[in-house]
């Protein structure tokens, strides 16, 4: 489609081709004349919204729409002033990008899965990446399939599904165990390995078979759903005091909470001894509750002892 002549049709020669001057000087040269009159056509909407190659990403770009495939996943980062920031990062075959996801939307983009395709609508750019702003939608539109252990071929990139049947632990610079009688190596990230049980369910992504060997390295990821009778999900209603020890009070159900455990699930820093921490708990109780909560927890003489809790 010749956009400039859209431009000259709707606009005029002489106003087409002054928003043209503007909208390139206001991406510093970097656009050419007919890329600038395709956006500023598309921004009047005048042609149909069409998608932005990942190798078209200019710095200053407003309004992207991309289509893609997810080949990577961050990690959720907290900074100092409470923000959370999770980056994907995306290919189109043109090239690939990240993609800032921030607050919330950092959270729901880790229950993405690698290989899955992403549409953003109004993205914009910048420092290098791809952000999605507050009048930006976003949505997988294609989910990647995970296949059965039993299913996976030599060669490839795929996600897979399956039980742990058995664990020989650490190797070197490995993890290493078995899903359904396949050998499964976490390659430099031994410490992912250290929460697993035999009969755990887990969800390989982007991971290779080779040599009868299932892979996970690099930007794989393995995901695991714990099948253990001292695992509880469900949505914290308050949280009551027992003496000294806390308790969590989730589906009618009580978990004790010792203080350091306590404090570390409110995300509190270290609180000194003259601190009420009764009257902290009275004040975050309000914001947290009917929030859903995983508590892993062992049997106690007293009921049921956290070992571990957190806010999903």
């Amino acid at each position: 489609m010749d956009y400039l002549s859209v431009l000259n049709e709707k606009l005029g020669a002489e106003e087409a081709e002054a928003k043209i001057k503007e909208k390139t000087e206001g991406f510093h040269g970097l656009l050419t004349k007919e890329a600038a009159a395709k956006l500023i056509a598309s921004e009047m909407g005048l042609i149909e919204r069409d998608f932005t190659k990942v190798s078209e990403l200019v710095e200053g770009m407003g309004s992207v729409d991309i289509k893609t495939k997810i080949v990577d996943i961050g990690p959720l980062r907290s900074f100092p002033s409470g923000a959370v920031l999770r980056v994907l990062v995306v290919s189109d075959g043109s090239g690939e990008a990240s993609v800032n996801f921030w607050g919330d939307d950092g959270k729901k983009a880790g229950r993405m899965h690698l290989g899955d395709t992403l549409e953003v609508k109004k993205g914009y750019v910048k420092m290098g990446k791809l952000n999605i702003g507050y009048k930006s939608t976003y949505s997988v539109v294609e989910k990647a399939e995970a296949v059965p252990v039993s299913e996976i071929k030599e060669g490839g990139r795929f996600m897979c599904t399956g039980k742990v049947d058995s664990i020989k632990g650490r190797i070197g610079n490995s993890f290493v165990f078995s899903v359904e009688g396949v050998p499964v190596s976490v390659v430099n990230y031994p410490s992912k390995g250290n929460h697993l049980q035999v009969g755990d369910s887990v969800l390989l992504e982007g991971v290779e078979f080779n040599g009868g060997e299932i892979v996970v390295e690099g930007r794989a990821r393995m995901l695991l759903k714990k099948n253990r009778e001292n695992i509880f999900r469900g949505k914290l209603e308050g949280i009551e005091w027992d003496g000294n020890r806390a308790v969590l009070v989730a589906d009618g159900e009580k978990f004790f909470a010792e203080k350091h455990t306590l404090i570390k699930f409110l995300k509190l820093k270290e609180i000194k001894e003259d601190i009420d921490l009764h009257m902290i708990v009275k004040m975050k109780v309000p914001g947290i509750s009917g929030k859903d909560v995983l508590i892993l927890f062992k049997k106690g003489k007293e009921g049921k002892e956290i070992e571990q809790a957190e806010l999903r």
